[in-house]
């Protein structure tokens, strides 16, 4: 599955668990946020003041169940 910026958080993290470690790794906490079922990446990327081409980046780039 491809991780694009409409993707929301829950379904990056259901669908690969190692999306909570680079979220993590940015300091997003949106693993255990509310709104993680119907807030996109692009969201989360801009109110954490991340940068929405390297997180997908690096979510994209991470081997499930890595």
């Amino acid at each position: 599955m491809k991780i694009t910026r409409a993707t929301t958080l829950h379904k990056a993290i259901k669908d690969n668990p190692e999306a909570a470690k680079i979220l993590d790794s940015y300091s997003m906490g949106c693993k255990s946020c509310s709104g993680a079922r119907n807030e996109t990446l692009e969201w989360a990327a801009n109110m954490h003041g991340v940068s929405l081409k390297e997180l997908l980046g690096k979510l994209n780039s991470a081997k499930v169940g890595a």
